[in-house]
């Protein structure tokens, strides 16, 4: 139960953390950014071998935080409210959705919320600003249990994953209430609400999906969630608490491990070759009354790049460091750069498809996947036993087709290896540039290149891959990539 919902006052020298006042200029788009503290209570769950859930503890006090990135006239509120699982996986909020998006979200009139996921990223909170955070809590009500056997990615001591459950499911009640009090955008009159997460948040989507979005409680006056955005991720769900052991499907009738999310409201699934062909490897679309899906996979592509790790954050780079947070790509100069293919446009269309879905009951476009083929032993250092095929060029064939796709100047590797090879680091890819003599023999010069992919990107629009209000951004961001490895 939400208890109190306190918004944080703002100052030259206290703010929120990955404040994107700076990086994305929010003011010229006439937007602001607030701070909410959210209070209250929540159960810890944990499920049977049948899969229902029971409360474990009861009423475990926590406050956690939520950033709200909403229009400054709430008459240019589009009725969109997207809410992202900030990802926690570095132990940092992430609000990797957001930097995708937000140039689709700022442009419609969206309202974008970011809610704390979980413990692990309160030490940095309080490295960057002590004071400003000194009343988050996400403490643990049991610490005198004995943890996990071994590492365990969900589990650390001080603090309990479980409490985000009772944490969203109230908030996502009281945003559906314009006169609540503790509802941090009351006034702004009705709104559709889009469940966002990316990567490990993904799995916390699927739990909602498949536990929690299913419970009679939560759909007396219509749907938890009205869709879900499943970005570089899969299927599995988030374990209910720290000391759980792995999610499992509660789907009866599914082969296990199927990468499947059934769901009435609809749920698009956008994924990189990160993760295409390991926890991304979706079963496939579907548009049935009770199972609307679809699956959009970019090849040319990495889970992480060069703009979503490291430009975004220039402007923010002392935050960071006052968090203890150090961003680089680990990869050899001698063997390529960091993946700088410009895909965040398709990741603007994926919403625009989703809201318009579950709004206008417009189905979203199917998407080739990329095309794939089981090997009997691993083609790469992934280790992983399905491959995507290759062109001449040795990059993947199928998938959404966009620029670095169609008119490529450089090979792209969805992973990095370290200096000196053997280990690799998995979810930041590497582009190998072709040479200058052989950008010019292929495309002649940088004119015709910006021709071809003009062309590229309005094939993407016609198929509703990209849209209309990104075309000039699109060619113009692959046409300076062209440039800069050298195309005249």
């Amino acid at each position: 139960m939400i208890q109190a919902m306190r918004k944080i006052p703002v100052t030259e020298s206290s703010y929120p953390f990955i404040s994107a006042v700076k990086p994305c200029d929010l003011d010229s788009h006439g937007y602001v950014e607030e701070e909410f503290f959210q209070t209250g209570t929540a159960n810890i769950y944990d499920e049977t071998p049948d899969g229902k859930l029971v409360v474990t503890v009861p009423d475990a006090p926590y406050t956690t935080r939520l950033l709200v990135r909403r229009p400054a006239d709430p008459q240019k509120f589009s009725g969109n409210v997207i809410l992202e699982i900030l990802n926690a996986s570095a132990n940092f909020d992430i609000d990797r959705d957001w930097i995708l998006m937000w140039r689709k979200i700022v442009r419609d009139g969206d309202i974008y919320i970011g809610i704390t996921s979980k413990g692990h990223v309160v030490d940095a909170l309080k490295r960057f600003d002590p004071e400003r955070y000194a009343a988050i809590n996400w403490a643990n009500p049991t610490p005198e249990r004995k943890g996990p056997e071994g590492p365990d990615f969900d589990f650390m001591q001080p603090y309990e994953l479980g409490l985000f459950w009772d944490m969203l499911v109230d908030l996502a009640k009281v945003l559906r209430r314009d006169d609540d009090p503790c509802n941090p955008i009351a006034g702004f009159g009705k709104n559709w609400l889009f469940l966002a997460g990316w990567s490990q948040s993904g799995s916390y989507l699927s739990r909602i999906i498949n536990t929690f979005a299913r419970l009679r409680e939560n759909r007396v006056d219509g749907p938890l969630f009205d869709g879900y955005f499943n970005s570089g991720s899969g299927a599995g769900n988030k374990k209910l608490n720290s000391y759980a052991a792995g999610g499992r499907m509660v789907l009866g009738g599914l082969p296990q491990g199927a990468q499947m999310l059934v769901s009435k409201e609809p749920v698009m699934a956008v994924n990189t070759e990160s993760e295409n062909r390991g926890f991304g490897f979706w079963h496939g679309d579907a548009d049935e009354p009770e199972y609307r899906f679809r699956t959009w996979q970019i090849p040319c592509s990495s889970h992480d790049t060069k703009y979503s790790l490291l430009d975004y954050y220039a402007p923010i780079q002392e935050d960071l460091a006052k968090a203890g947070v150090v961003l680089t790509w680990e990869g050899d100069p001698k063997n390529g750069v960091p993946m700088d293919t410009p895909y965040e446009p398709i990741f603007c269309a994926a919403m625009k498809a989703l809201i318009d879905w579950a709004r206008f009951g417009i189905p979203a476009p199917h998407a080739p996947k990329i095309e794939t083929e089981a090997t009997s032993s691993a083609m790469d250092k992934t280790g992983q036993l399905i491959a995507n095929r290759k062109d001449a060029f040795g990059n993947a064939l199928g998938g959404i087709r966009y620029p670095a796709a169609d008119c490529p100047t450089a090979t792209y590797q969805s992973y990095t290896d370290h200096p000196g090879g053997g280990s690799i680091q998995m979810m930041f890819g590497t582009a190998k540039p072709f040479s200058a003599d052989m950008l010019a023999e292929l495309y002649g010069d940088l004119g015709h290149y910006k021709e071809l992919a003009a062309a590229s990107t309005d094939r993407a629009i016609a198929q509703g891959f990209i849209l209309p209000e990104d075309r000039e951004w699109m060619i113009d961001a692959a046409t300076e990539i062209a440039r800069s490895r050298g195309l005249n």
